[in-house]
């Protein structure tokens, strides 16, 4: 099982590079350097996404383990 896992992660990092290294050309044709543009899609990334799932994360952590949801809360 654990080789599936490391496979498909292989394969989805793969795939993430070929699609940043499209950005990047993009990026780069549109007059913007390498370094700016890496650290922009780093920006993003966390702002976007890591932070959220941080959050996400912190909120699933609070909350007691067994605790039921009635649809009511907030």
């Amino acid at each position: 099982m654990e080789n599936n896992h490391s496979s498909d992660i292989g394969d989805l990092h793969e795939i993430i590079d070929q699609k940043i290294t499209a950005i990047m050309r993009e990026m780069e044709n549109a007059g913007y350097n390498a370094r700016e543009t890496a650290l922009a899609i780093v920006d993003v990334v966390k702002a976007g996404w890591l932070d959220r799932d941080d959050a996400l994360r912190e909120a699933r952590n609070a909350m007691p383990d067994n605790f039921i949801s009635d649809g009511n809360e907030g």
